[in-house]
Formats: C-alpha cells, sequence, structure tokens
C-alpha cells in the first residue's frame, strides 16, 4: 500500500476521500433498505353531540375552514412526500451514478495498478534480463579473458619449448661440430699416423723386400752351385717348395715339386740340389717367417 502511495499519491487520495463520503451518507443519509411510508394526514376528531340549530348554524363555517385546512395539508403531504421521492430518486441515481463512478473508478485504479503491476513485472523482467545479459557478458568476458590468459601461458609455454628447443639444438650443433671437428682431428691425426705408418712399414718392406731378395739370391746361389744338370733337359723349369727350420735346416720330407716340368729326372735333381744345399741361409727373427716357405722356381737355361 505504501509503495502505492508513493507510485500514485493523488489516485489513492481521491479513493480514500470517495470512500469516506460513501461511509458518511451510510451513517447519515436515507435509509434505503425499506421505502418511507407516506405520513397518514392528521384528523382532528369531532366529538359528537348534540347541537341546536343556532349551534348548527354558528358551526358550519368552522368544519369548513378545518375540511379546507385538512386538503391543503394533504396537498402539502402529497407534495412533500412527491418532493421526497423526487429527492429520494436523485439521490438514488446520485448514488447510483457514484457507485458507478467508483466502479469505474476501481476499475481504472485496478486497470492501471494492473498496468503498473505490469509495468513493474516488466520492469523487473527487463532488469532481470538485463542483469542476465550484465552477468552473462561478464561471464563471456571472464571466459575470453581466461582463454586470452590460456593461450598467452601456452604461447609463452611454447616460446620457452622453442627457446629451450633451440639451445639444445644450439648446444647439440656445437656438440657436433665440435665432435666433427675431434672427429677430423683425430681422423687427420690417425691418417697422418698411418701415412707414418704405411711409409715405415713400406720402409721396413722395401728393406724386407732387399734383404728377402738378398737372401733369396744366396739361396738360390748356393742351391744352384749344388745343382747337377741333366743332360738333354735345356729350356725346361720347375717349381719346388722348401719348408725351412729356423737356421735354415730343410724340414724332413720338407721339399717338393709344385709345378714340374713334366721330366721326373730334371725335378728329382733339383730335389735333390736343396739337400744337398742345407743347411741355407736365412735371417733370424720376424723376416725368418717369409723364408719358413719358399716356392723357388728353377730353369735350364
Amino acid at each position: 500500500m505504501f509503495g502505492m502511495f508513493k507510485r500514485n499519491p493523488v489516485s489513492v487520495m481521491f479513493a480514500v476521500l470517495l470512500h469516506g463520503l460513501i461511509l458518511f451518507f451510510l451513517v447519515y443519509g436515507v435509509d434505503w433498505s425499506s421505502p418511507q411510508k407516506p405520513a397518514t394526514p392528521k384528523v382532528n376528531v369531532v366529538q359528537a353531540h348534540t347541537v341546536d340549530a343556532k349551534e348548527l348554524k354558528q358551526s358550519k363555517p368552522i368544519k369548513r375552514e378545518t375540511e379546507s385546512e385538512q386538503s391543503i395539508k394533504r396537498e402539502q403531504e402529497r407534495k412533500r412526500q412527491a418532493e421526497l421521492k423526487r429527492r429520494n430518486a436523485l439521490e438514488q441515481k446520485r448514488i447510483s451514478e457514484k457507485k458507478a463512478e467508483q466502479r469505474k473508478r476501481e476499475i481504472e485504479a485496478k486497470r492501471q495498478a494492473e498496468q503498473q503491476k505490469q509495468a513493474e513485472a516488466k520492469r523487473k523482467a527487463d532488469a532481470e534480463a538485463k542483469r542476465k545479459a550484465e552477468a552473462e557478458r561478464k561471464a563471456e568476458a571472464e571466459r575470453k579473458a581466461e582463454a586470452e590468459r590460456k593461450a598467452e601461458a601456452e604461447r609463452k609455454a611454447e616460446a620457452e619449448r622453442k627457446a629451450e628447443a633451440e639451445r639444445k639444438a644450439e648446444a647439440e650443433r656445437k656438440a657436433e661440430a665440435k665432435r666433427k671437428a675431434d672427429e677430423i682431428k683425430r681422423r687427420a691425426e690417425a691418417a697422418q699416423a698411418e701415412r707414418e705408418r704405411a711409409l715405415q712399414e713400406q720402409l721396413a718392406s722395401e728393406q724386407n723386400s732387399r734383404e728377402i731378395e738378398r737372401y733369396t739370391a744366396v739361396i738360390r746361389q748356393k742351391i744352384n752351385s749344388k745343382w747337377r744338370k741333366p743332360r738333354n733337359t735345356e729350356g725346361l723349369s720347375c717349381v719346388v717348395r722348401v719348408r725351412l727350420m729356423p737356421g735354415g735346416d730343410v724340414i724332413p720330407g720338407g721339399v717338393s715339386i709344385i709345378q714340374s716340368s713334366g721330366n721326373d729326372v730334371f725335378d728329382r735333381s733339383v730335389e735333390s740340389a736343396v739337400y744337398k744345399a742345407a743347411p741355407l741361409q736365412v735371417p733370424s727373427g720376424a723376416l725368418f717367417e717369409s723364408f719358413r716357405i719358399l716356392n723357388l722356381p728353377f730353369i735350364n737355361k
């Protein structure tokens, strides 16, 4: 009620005043529950008594005056009753009009109250919708901000991962470069060492070859000095295999023809010469291994 008075004080004051007027008429006005009966004309009662002619003659004008007065009073009462009815009808009409007006005002007040209620409901609904929309906007903004924060965090994490990967790749590149440089250096050193070793081996091999050739020439010369070439074997050749022991002695049964001349006499003469030349002059140490098994060609020129 107080909220309605604040929203529309004029309508509320008017409604209160109208209810006060209706209450006043109900308390002090005409009782409309039962119609008012017409007032009975007041009649003077004439006492009957015996009069003589003289008295009758004297009393007749008085009786006519009483009837006229009664007639006037009746007319006055009739007019009063008619006026009363007219007033009552006017009052009834006025009250009906007031009731209709009051009903109209009540309907209008209800309509306005309903409109105000609907407007208030609409305002509240609009405010609620606005609040929800604002809350949704804030929530959406928060979601976007959170998504942006996550995206930024992921971007930073990705950048950090890339930077770390680049650092690792750079370290690996440097390590690989160092490894390659070390490998190149090692290979260069190894190649140099290999070249030096090969050179040393070549020198040693050349020296060994010279020694082998020298010892082989000595052995061949000694065997040739013991070889008695058969007649009619000119132009024949064979290859004999000689197995030696350290010191130059021939292993028993260590002489064999691996490439025959086709002439048994010629082949046996070579074998005999080897045995006769023993012991043969051979080097000592590691170089002897080249003389452990000798394949020597012999040609009868």
